[in-house]
């Protein structure tokens, strides 16, 4: 392999008498050498250049080779270029295992072996530029994959013939139907057979029409067409109907066929029921906002709507109150989680008794609420009513497995904008509220 005018060599080292030692010994080498007495003067030429190897002295004041090193590959200034120390023959053992640590590639002693230096500079060339060709074949290699990938594309596209596999088509885990120009189905695989329960033969001449569930109104499916018409091809979800009357969520992926004169013959569709994926994504949703227990909304869902009330200008006034049951620990600690669990589901249906359907009240986990009034008019008032309410309802008396339990609350209450203007404050203030009405014993709510 040729010796590349191009490989450049960086050498650091605060002596200048090795330093023009290792340029000598190179002088005959088609290579392009720069050198560098500290590593901060190093700094300055990797900013500049990219070098195919970079030789380091240990030993040097200020910014040790370690140091400088350090600071190369944590700042990225040269990626992946091999490095080589250079230290005295008495301190080797401790900086080669330190060296190597850090990332060297090799080491070279003092005193310099000037032929085994020179060696190793040309080999280590050798492989970067063997790294540098390999790269640059791969990506021609990309380069011609890409081209391969758009010819095939555009041959399948003028096909007026559908070249398939029957192996394939039919085996396919996916859905496959091909429309002619009117839409009616000219071929289905078995797989779109068992996804929408009609046959081959109840299929065939008819349009995606007896699919239709009509969950997408006409506009979903003018914009569908629209894209389809002007792109040449459509991916989305979409709502169908088995032929049970059963929905069924799916993934299609339309590409329309040309002829050479470029005039859509066919469409073809891939098709993935998707609805398993939906339902539980839907239910992992659910989860991750709402509390599994209660039903009502968890921590995650209230800071997200306490920050969406306070960043719309519609909004002028909010109460806060932040719930803490009392007296629901020895009653958990008595009759067992089980039933601690169903206590808490009845705090819950009462609390969501007490407010409006435009206000929030969510569970932030163990015997702790919040409650968020969204007010025309500022929320003084209906806060001391709403928590009077509260105490009230949850002082009552609850049936729980055949038996009679009491419990109350303490409330603390924050008003938006009186007392603070963001999320966090407004819920620290009303936890901190809660723990005055603590003081006072149960049953009393506070500011």
């Amino acid at each position: 392999m040729a010796e590349n005018l191009n490989d450049k060599i960086l050498i650091v080292d605060d002596n200048q008498q090795n330093l023009a030692l290792m340029v000598k010994a190179l002088k005959n080498e088609k290579i392009e050498i720069h050198t560098a007495k500290s590593g901060a003067l190093a700094f300055d030429k990797l900013h500049n250049c990219q070098f195919s190897l970079i030789i380091v002295d240990v030993h040097m004041p200020i910014l040790t080779g370690f140091d400088t090193v350090k600071i190369i590959q944590e700042s990225q200034l040269s990626q992946n270029t091999p490095i080589i120390f250079i230290s005295s023959q008495y301190k080797a053992e401790a900086d080669i295992d330190k060296g190597f640590a850090i990332g060297a590639y090799d080491y070279i002693l003092r005193p310099i072996d000037l032929t085994l230096f020179r060696n190793k500079v040309k080999t280590f060339l050798q492989l970067s530029r063997t790294e540098q060709e390999l790269k640059l074949a791969n990506q021609l290699l990309a380069e011609k994959t890409i081209i391969l990938d758009q010819k095939l594309k555009k041959q399948i596209e003028i096909n007026t013939e559908l070249q398939f596999s029957e192996q394939v088509f039919e085996k396919s885990v996916n859905g496959i139907i091909i429309v002619d120009e009117n839409l009616r189905f000219i071929r289905v695989n078995k797989a779109f057979t068992e996804i929408t329960g009609y046959s081959h033969q109840e299929l065939i001449g008819k349009t995606p029409k007896i699919l239709s569930s009509g969950v997408q109104g006409k506009l979903f499916y003018e914009e569908m067409w629209k894209v389809l018409k002007d792109k040449g091809a459509w991916q989305g979800e979409l709502w169908n109907k088995k032929k049970g009357n059963e929905l069924y969520a799916e993934m299609l992926s339309i590409n329309a066929v040309k002829d050479e004169h470029g005039v859509v013959s066919n469409y073809i569709g891939i098709v993935s029921d998707i609805t398993e994926k939906k339902l539980a994504n839907e239910e992992a949703e659910y989860l991750a906002h709402y509390d599994y227990l209660t039903g009502l909304p968890n921590r995650l869902h209230l800071m997200h709507t306490l920050k969406k009330y306070l960043s719309d200008e519609n909004i002028k006034f909010l109460a806060v109150m932040f719930l803490d049951l009392d007296k629901f620990k020895p009653i958990n600690d008595l009759y067992g989680h089980q039933f601690g669990d169903e206590l808490l589901v009845a705090v819950a249906k009462r609390l969501k008794g007490c407010i409006r359907e435009t206000d929030l009240a969510t569970r932030l986990g163990g015997d702790e609420f919040i409650v968020i009034l969204n007010q025309s008019s500022p929320a003084l008032e209906a806060s001391k009513k709403v928590a009077s309410k509260i105490i009230q309802a949850l002082s009552s008396t609850f049936h729980i497995s055949g038996k009679e339990v009491t419990i109350n609350t303490s409330v603390g209450i924050a008003l938006y904008p009186e007392h603070g203007k963001d999320a966090d404050s407004l819920i620290t203030l009303a936890d901190n509220a809660m723990y005055k009405s603590k003081e006072q014993g149960a049953g009393h709510f506070n500011f």
